[in-house]
């Protein structure tokens, strides 16, 4: 197993003692039950979240090892050496310098999780002042027009922003009649 493979390890199992934790720690709290005696407490919503953590914890380590065990193959399959560098998913490649040290594409262009930092913290920022709806809106059309691919950008700039608009504006009809959560309105009342 090589550094980078260790290092995902550790980033699922990581999760995972922290899903236990967050689990074992919302028991603890105390039940307030605004549907009467069926339906959602305080504490299921909680216990919902940590349980969804731990199984993409899980999901997140089966896929490393799975994605380690096929990196090994193909390297024993292929013992040639190739004339570019990828990132895993093949989306980046760049010529491998000669005679230097082979460089992760991951190391050198980290951009995309830069800006999601940016925008998550913008995002968390903007929440009280701005509202849930509109800081949710920017939010995920700022990171749909990030993760789409910059060719296909102009062909579904429509759907990601009456997506993003959409989405946003059934949860917060969804949190706020159905599960009587107060969002902040923010500017807009």
């Amino acid at each position: 197993m090589n550094k980078a493979t260790k290092k995902e390890l550790g980033i699922g199992v990581f999760f995972a003692l922290l899903s236990i934790f967050y689990i074992v720690a919302s028991r603890s709290i105390s039940t307030f039950t605004p549907f009467g005696n069926r339906g959602l407490d305080s504490r299921s919503i909680p216990a919902m979240i940590g349980w969804l953590s731990m199984a993409l914890s899980v999901t997140y380590i089966v896929t490393t090892l799975i994605s380690a065990r096929r990196q090994l193959a193909s390297q024993q399959n292929s013992l040639e050496s190739t004339a570019e560098v990828c990132d895993p998913d093949n989306v980046i490649c760049i010529e491998d310098p000669s005679g230097a040290k082979r460089v992760k594409v991951l190391e050198v262009l980290p951009t995309k999780l830069l800006l999601s930092l940016i925008f998550l913290f913008f995002y968390f920022f903007f929440y009280q002042r701005a509202g849930f709806i509109l800081s949710s809106v920017g939010y995920l059309i700022a990171q749909s027009f990030l993760l789409t691919e910059k060719d296909k950008r102009k062909r579904w700039a429509l759907f990601l922003i009456l997506f993003s608009i959409v989405s946003t504006l059934i949860i917060y009809f969804v949190f706020t009649k159905y599960f009587t959560l107060f969002l902040p309105k923010g500017i807009l009342g």
